[in-house]
């Protein structure tokens, strides 16, 4: 608990009468520092002002498109984890994707749907390897494992079978590893894609050591992947804390472990919803998980909402009683013209095609709209071609608000309270970062025998957010090579945080300071002054190694001469 003597008003009446006493005699002359304000100590704990809690939610994208951004995750994540998630402070990490909004019960319906036209059908890529087909604890008798025949046809739930009321739970077997898909056709992204679904699927490697060090002609893209038939690259860990268990030694062991784990989790898989919704996401989890066992923000730590996604967020209003028709596609547009601009007009207009206005016709999108609108992103027009109805979008003031709310109540603060928190976008920020990115996407594509689309998009709502929210929130771009920076632009952002200690009154200056660490073991060292500055009434450590080291059971004292009074 923070500990504080003040100067007493009996104190403070004897100094201003003393004042009053000098003026009235027309004293001159004075002993020095005669009337000086009696000096201040105040004393920070870990536990209060120094806290060395933080709570790190990252909101990852795990749609198709984002195979490469994840592996510049993985390979950037072992210098952040390395310098920054030490065992010392009490860091906890958890990892959800963009389509936790999937645990929703607006979508039961949708997952029980059965897909078009899948009664009776078999899947070849199966009916190949019938001899090493196991059918998933989900649907026991999905195949006919001497047929290969889906009887009773393929539902939406089959496709991600963790989809559903315990996906935006922080749950083992949930989010601690690659999101758990079915290797077929109708996933033509995980299985034709640069995910290649087909090399888990053969059982060759378990485990998630070939994930991060992958071998022989293996890729991290082929091995972070998980299928109902290997779904063994987890951590076992779905909350990843920096803070070792009594009685187990903080070693490099620990610390490898930790790295480990992180990376792991952090390889949310591409197989995910196409409808990105990042923000909704964060929302079922507080609605869910944080009223739970699993719970994962902690009262008065530090928190920070990591996103990573190459397209705009997509949260759009779901319904109470949805009707036998809605699905995560519901509530969109198409625009058809730039659609037909990149395809032949049969698989966008024709029977069973992507955008048009014909029912008759079948087409996925259209009744909603046929064209979107443009954004101006460094002087040139971007329009991405399936687009959300801008009228079913969740204001993002109002997620703001969500979350706040959420924060108060947590810290048991007023609404005028610090919240606490920052909200860090890493997303398509220029425009020649889109175009980078939509290249690739193109190319897989053209690679998985798809339609064509412009997908990647400014993260503007991401970006919004972080505006809206402020306390040092950052934003970055997805586009950049190496995300060794970008990264590292956090870690700083937790130091930077972590290191700033707010007084009662602004003192006079480092001459008149003693500033003491005292340690758990009950030693005690002096702070030298090149090792803080002076702002205001804030005392600020400049020492990055010296902050990263500090400890759950430290205090810092401050003894100080005040300015004024007030």
């Amino acid at each position: 608990m923070s500990k504080k003597s003040h100067t007493t008003s009996i104190a403070s009446h004897v100094a201003m009468s003393a004042l009053a006493a000098a003026s009235a005699f027309g004293c001159t002359g004075q002993l020095p520092g005669s009337l000086l304000l009696t000096q201040q100590e105040e004393t920070f704990s870990t536990q209060k002002e120094i806290n060395t809690k933080i709570d790190l939610l990252w909101v990852v994208d795990n749609s198709a498109s984002m195979d490469v951004s994840q592996k510049k995750l993985r390979d950037g994540f072992t210098t952040f984890a390395s310098k920054y998630m030490q065992p010392t402070w009490d860091i906890r990490v958890a990892v959800i994707t963009t389509d936790t909004y999937m645990a929703n019960p607006a979508f039961s319906g949708y997952l029980s749907r059965n897909i078009a036209s899948t009664t009776g059908w078999t899947s070849p890529l199966i009916a190949a390897r019938l001899s090493s087909w196991t059918n998933p604890s989900t649907n026991p008798t999905q195949v006919n494992t001497s047929t290969g025949v889906f009887t009773n046809g393929v539902t939406y739930g089959d496709l991600v079978p963790l989809w559903g009321p315990s996906y935006s739970r922080l749950l083992e077997g949930f989010h601690d590893g690659p999101i758990t898909a079915m290797c077929f056709e109708l996933l033509p992204y995980f299985t034709r894609g640069v995910s290649h679904c087909q090399t888990r699927d053969l059982h060759t490697y378990t485990g998630a050591d070939e994930c991060l060090n992958p071998t022989g002609s293996n890729t991290s893209l082929t091995q972070c992947v998980n299928t109902t038939q290997n779904d063994t690259v987890r951590s076992g860990k779905a909350i990843i804390s920096t803070m070792p268990p009594t009685g187990t030694l903080a070693d490099a062991e620990w610390k490898a472990n930790l790295i480990k784990n992180f990376m792991i989790n952090v390889s949310t898989g591409s197989a995910g919803q196409g409808s990105e919704r990042g923000l909704s996401s964060v929302l079922q989890l507080i609605a869910d998980n944080e009223t739970s066992s699993t719970a994962f923000f902690r009262a008065n730590s530090l928190r920070g909402i990591i996103f990573v996604s190459d397209e705009d967020d997509q949260s759009l209003e779901t319904p109470t009683t949805p009707d036998s028709t809605f699905k995560p596609q519901s509530y969109y547009k198409c625009d058809q013209s730039t659609l037909l601009s990149l395809n032949a007009a049969n698989l966008v207009t024709g029977n069973n095609g992507l955008c048009c206005t014909d029912g008759a016709k079948n087409c996925s999108y259209g009744s909603l709209g046929t064209s979107c609108s443009p954004k101006i992103i460094d002087g040139q027009s971007h329009t991405i071609t399936i687009c959300p109805d801008e009228t079913k979008l969740i204001a993002v003031s109002s997620v703001k608000d969500q979350i706040d709310t959420f924060f108060h109540t947590l810290d048991q603060t007023d609404a005028a309270a610090s919240t606490n928190y920052f909200v860090t976008s890493i997303v398509p920020m220029s425009y020649a970062s889109i175009q980078a990115l939509q290249a690739d996407r193109a190319s897989e594509d053209a690679n998985v025998g798809a339609v064509k689309t412009v997908a990647v998009d400014r993260g503007d709502r991401y970006l919004t957010l972080g505006e809206l929210v402020g306390n040092g929130s950052l934003s970055m771009d997805i586009g950049e090579s190496d995300y060794t920076q970008v990264l590292e632009s956090i870690g700083r952002a937790i130091i930077e945080k972590k290191s700033k200690f707010t007084l009662d009154r602004a003192p006079t200056g480092e001459e008149d300071m003693l500033v003491t660490l005292s340690h758990g073991d009950g030693t005690v060292e002096l702070i030298a002054p090149d090792q803080y500055i002076i702002s205001g009434k804030d005392l600020i450590l400049t020492g990055e190694s010296f902050v990263l080291g500090l400890k759950a059971d430290d205090k810092i004292s401050i003894n100080y001469q005040p300015k004024s009074l007030f």
